[in-house]
Parts: structure tokens; sequence; C-alpha cells
């Protein structure tokens, strides 16, 4: 087996690995980013999510950086929907010009390379510092040894390998997974003037987090209740008149994005059978989505399925014990910390696991909480650096956390973080918090 040597290693170039190899490599570090699938930004592209929340506190924006150098350069070639971009609740853009934003950024950095079809199969260890990956393509294993090692896999694959320690719900209680679609040939105007003419009763234009937002891009309806209460369902489509399904437009037209709830009882780690039932069941949950709109909904008679995401959309998995762990509490109190690296503002709360609704815990307008560098630190185990949704928090606070803008905001923290502590000599726990608040404020971040 051969060996490669770098200063950082990004595992998972998903939402925040893509910006967390971005900020290793522009702040000098040597950087390899190695991601599983064929494309970068996971859940942001081949997810195929559409709605990109996190930006605002319904007052402000409070996330610039790398991830608002994103948003302009959709918004340059037309692929991005927005209102008001200080107080929208969401961006509406389009997954597949995301794909290629992405890989024009990273083709800017000389000091990053990227490895696609690639996994990591196992870890380096010297005691309790992890001192490097061995990856896997089609053709070879190999060893890369590295300064320090980022974990973005969303599910704490490389910390738990590690031995690092982490929580993880039981099935019956874990939010469940979504698996996303779109639809073309829908005549939208038809759907707009068909909720003109009969408002939802029961059912709402924005899902329940989002209803104190003042602004909302483009069109969304939230639920199925009203349209299929007195609707003639076969037997096997019963279960849609209670489900979580959402739908919004796109900047293309005659398309909308499609959001349902899929598996439930399912933790995204389970063995291989589970996983395969995770799979079938969400995408006919998809399929019957779309079957039911066609059928009751106006604008959608000659609408069709176009697309079907490449992955699940997993709202929760393990969740490494860091140095500190976010509580309901602190997002409440909309709490400051000394070691800040960003901020969220979405409303706290998660899906409830019978995929029927949520729960939710909002700020005012104005509000919103710092998320510590603490909680993207893991216990027990050096050399390693933790963004994205297996970062250090508690179950409430998920809905604010795991939010797509937050997982950016927190790559590029941990990717800055990484660079310093190579640069300095030092490990990611030691990094001097100043100097890496200095440096993410001088790059356009908000702390």
């Amino acid at each position: 087996m051969r060996t490669e040597e770098v200063d950082v290693v990004v595992a998972g170039g998903g939402t925040a690995g893509v910006i967390a190899g971005i900020a290793a490599a522009r702040n000098g570090a040597r950087t390899l980013l190695v991601e599983r699938q064929r494309c970068l930004g996971g859940q942001f592209t081949a997810g195929s999510q559409g709605a990109w929340v996190g930006f605002s506190d319904k007052k402000n924006r409070i996330v610039d950086g790398i991830a608002w150098e994103l948003r302009d350069l959709l918004h340059e070639r037309n692929a991005i929907v927005d209102a008001d971009p200080e107080t929208d609740v969401c961006f509406l853009y389009d997954p597949e010009v995301a794909k290629v934003v992405l890989n024009e950024m990273l083709s800017r950095e000389p000091l990053l390379t990227t490895y696609f079809n690639t996994s990591v199969i196992d870890v380096i260890v010297d005691g309790d510092t992890l001192t490097g990956v061995v990856i896997q393509s089609e053709l070879e294993q190999v060893q890369v040894k590295a300064k320090v090692v980022i974990d973005s896999s969303g599910d704490a694959s490389v910390a738990t390998m590690a031995g690092a320690p982490f929580d993880i719900r039981v099935k019956k209680e874990i939010q469940p997974q979504t698996l996303i679609g779109r639809m073309a040939g829908v005549d939208l105007e038809r759907v707009k003037q068909h909720y003109e003419e009969n408002p939802p009763v029961n059912d709402h234009t924005v899902p329940p987090a989002w209803r104190d937002y003042r602004t909302f891009p483009g069109f969304m309806h939230y639920g199925l209740t009203d349209d299929l209460k007195n609707a003639d369902l076969p037997p096997r489509l019963e279960y849609l008149r209670s489900w979580l399904a959402i739908f919004t437009s796109t900047p293309n037209p005659g398309e909308v994005t499609i959001n349902c709830s899929g598996a439930i009882e399912a933790d995204n780690i389970s063995g291989f059978a589970d996983r395969a039932r995770q799979e079938i069941e969400s995408q006919s949950c998809l399929y019957d989505v779309a079957e039911a709109l066609r059928r009751f909904v106006p604008g959608f008679e000659n609408a069709y399925l176009s697309v079907i995401a490449s992955q699940l959309g997993v709202r929760e998995s393990r969740r490494v014990v860091g140095e500190y762990k976010l509580t309901l509490d602190d997002f409440r109190a909309a709490r400051e910390f000394e070691d800040s690296i960003g901020r969220a503002a979405m409303p706290a709360g998660a899906h409830t696991p019978d995929g029927v609704t949520m729960t939710v815990y909002d700020l005012p307008a104005g509000q919103s909480m710092q998320i510590p560098y603490r909680c993207l630190v893991p216990r027990n185990t050096d050399g390693l650096l933790i963004a994205g949704r297996c970062v250090s928090y508690e179950p409430p606070v998920a809905n604010t956390i795991r939010n797509m803008a937050q997982c950016m905001v927190m790559g590029q923290a941990v990717g800055t973080a990484a660079a310093l502590a190579v640069e300095h000599g030092t490990t990611p726990r030691k990094v001097d918090i100043p100097l890496l608040q200095a440096t993410l404020r001088e790059q356009g971040a908000i702390l």
C-alpha cells in the first residue's frame, strides 16, 4: 500500500466538507478532500435539496464568508431565487448548477486536491492522536498521513473509527429521513390559482419552523391534508393523508422540488438489509407523493418525476461528544460564547419520528445563538476536527445546527483552524482562538 502525505485531509466532500477543504487550502495547508460520490456538496447537490436555509435571524443576515461567495456565484448564473436576501427564510437554488459551481471554486485552489468515488475505510492512530486515514478507490488502497483530519462525513464515521465518543438516539425516537425529488411539466400558475381559490384549512404555505420569517422566495406549499381529505385514495396511498410533504418552486420554469418524509425509525448506521429497506421505502414514498400530486392537485396533471436524489437526506445520526455540547437552553438564551465561530438562528426542534410534523422552539427576530469552536473538537482524540450535523449538540438543537448554511459555517471554521494548527505546529484543540476568530473575520465570517 502506497502512502501520501498532506497537511490536512477532509473526509467527506458534502455541505460542510467542501467548504472545509476550500478554507484549509486558502489558509495555506496542502489539503486532500475525499468524497465517496461523483460530485461535491452532499445534500446540497446529490441530495437535490433545493432550499438553502439558515442565513437570516428574520431581521439580519448572519452568514457570510465562503457560503455567501457560493450564493453569489449561483446568483450570477440565475440559479437562485430570493426575495430579500437579508430576511429570507431560505434561498431556492438549482442543485445541478451548484455541482458545476463547486467544482469551479475548488479548481481555483492550487493547494487543494479532490478524490471522487473514494471512501475512507480505516484510520491511522498513534495513541490518542489521529494521524491519517486509509482510503479506497476502485483500483487501490492508499494511506494518507496528515497533521489534521477533518471528519465531515455526516455520520461521524472517521471519528468513530478513531475511538471518539458519540451519542445516537434509539430508532423509535430519531428524526425521519427524506428522499427529495423534482417534478417537471408543472403548470405552476394553475397550482397557485388552485390554492387561491381553495385556501388551505389544515395545511400551510410554509412549515411551522418557518412561519415567523418575513420573506420567502418563490412558491411553497406544506402538507397534503386538505387536497387529500375527500380524495378516493387506493389503500396503498392512505398513509399520505397525514404525511409530511412539501413542494417548492425552483429557478426553472415548470419545475418543483418535493421534500417528503420517507424512512422512519431509521438511523443511517444500520446494517446492509436495513439500509436497503430505507432506500426502497423512501423511493416508494416519493413516487407515491408524485402520483398523489398528479391525481389530486390541479396544475400537476401533466407533471412527471424527473429527478430522484442520489442520496437520502439524513436529518440525524451519530453526534460526536465534543469539548462542549450545545443545549436547548443555549438556543433559547441566544447564548454568546467566547470561542464563537459563527451563528445560528433557525428554530430549534426536530421532525417528529412518525414523519408527520415537527416540534419547534423559536427565537425573536434579530436574535441568534453563537456556535462555539469547542463543539467541533472531540473529547479524547487529538488531530481531529468535526463539521456538519455530527458535531456535539443535544437532540432538540438539531434543526438549528444541521442546516446547510450552518454546516458551511462550521466547515469554514474547521478548515481555517486546521490550517492554523499546521502553520503553528499545534493541535486543533490548542489553536489560538482569538487568532482563529480574527482570521475568520478577515475572510468574511460573521461571528
